[in-house]
């Protein structure tokens, strides 16, 4: 797990890291517009990325998925429109307080909120991920249908009350 870390580290150049900043930071933009999505700005930036290397593209796309999550807040709290799925709860609490007079105190703590989990998440994906990836690559024929299944299973009341 330590070389995880540590491969992940040696890929961080300052190109790669000013391509993430870059990409939050876009990513803010279609995060903030209602209607425009998160899977938006990355199928838009898509094919710019294929022209680049992997770890520069990877970078890009990283951080226009985060950044796009993260700014559905800022509509959610400021318009009590979600910008994103995600930002739906984030109406109840966070428009409250705006209309209060607290806009900048619920921006700052929604902004921080979604920094911590984003940093707490990366960080469990590349200690959970390689255990994942090894016990996928060991799914047969059985284990498949059993994930259709359930996934059917699972999915066939939500439709059957539409």
């Amino acid at each position: 797990m330590l070389e995880n870390f540590m491969t992940a580290i040696l890929t961080l150049s300052p190109q790669n890291i000013l391509l993430i900043c870059g990409g939050v930071i876009i990513g803010l933009v279609f995060g903030a517009i209602p209607g425009l999505s998160t899977t938006m700005a990355v199928a838009l930036f898509l094919p710019i990325t294929f022209a680049m290397e992997m770890e520069p593209s990877i970078s890009i796309l990283m951080g226009l998925y985060i950044g796009g999550f993260s700014g559905g807040l800022i509509s959610a709290i400021l318009l009590n429109i979600p910008g994103t799925a995600a930002s739906l709860m984030t109406c109840m609490d966070g428009h409250p307080m705006a209309r209060r007079g607290e806009a900048g105190k619920a921006l700052g703590l929604g902004i921080f909120s979604s920094f911590l989990g984003g940093a707490i998440s990366i960080v469990a994906l590349i200690l959970i991920a390689p255990m994942l990836a090894n016990i996928a690559l060991k799914f047969g024929s059985f284990e498949y249908f059993s994930l259709t299944f359930l996934h059917s299973a699972l999915s066939l009341p939500c439709r059957l009350r539409i």
